[in-house]
């Protein structure tokens, strides 16, 4: 006895659309090395370098990338990524960010942190992603105990 399925229009859509619709795991983001350079009248540059990884087997194309950095729990500012870049199914890429610390507006004990050799860095905030021609906002925490240069 052989048995036939059929499936109506409305059940065919909502199939592909479960398939086509396949969530997309965050991509990991961690702290490589922050560079902090030397102070200005307007405040210390700081280059921080990431490496991201993909989970996921399918490419993803990241426009721009938008995060807070915390040091050793004192959160420093925030910061983005905002020159897009292709990430390769189970790849991995290297990025940098700079931006500016307010010497006016620096929270009590960052001076004091800036001045060790290695911190503990966390990272969060959101990837803003193009995948299959939709785009999507995944967010993203990571920490790492990282070398501070000058």
């Amino acid at each position: 006895m052989r048995r036939v399925w059929y499936v109506g229009v409305s059940g065919l859509v909502s199939l592909m659309s479960v398939v086509g619709c396949a969530s997309i795991k965050p991509p990991a983001m961690y702290v490589e090395g922050l560079h902090v350079g030397k102070p200005h009248i307007t405040g210390i540059p700081v280059e921080v370098r990431f490496r991201v990884q993909n989970p996921n087997p399918d490419d993803l194309v990241v426009d721009k990338v938008e995060y807070q950095l915390i040091l050793n729990g004192v959160r420093l500012g925030r910061g983005y990524v905002a020159e897009g870049f292709d990430l390769r199914g189970f790849g991995q890429e290297h990025v940098r960010s700079q931006f500016q610390l307010n010497l006016l507006s620096l929270p009590a004990g960052v001076r004091e942190i800036l001045d060790h050799d290695r911190v503990k860095a966390r990272a969060k905030g959101k990837f803003y992603v193009r995948r299959d021609g939709s785009r999507q906002e995944i967010g993203f925490t990571s920490e790492a105990d990282v070398l501070l240069t000058r």
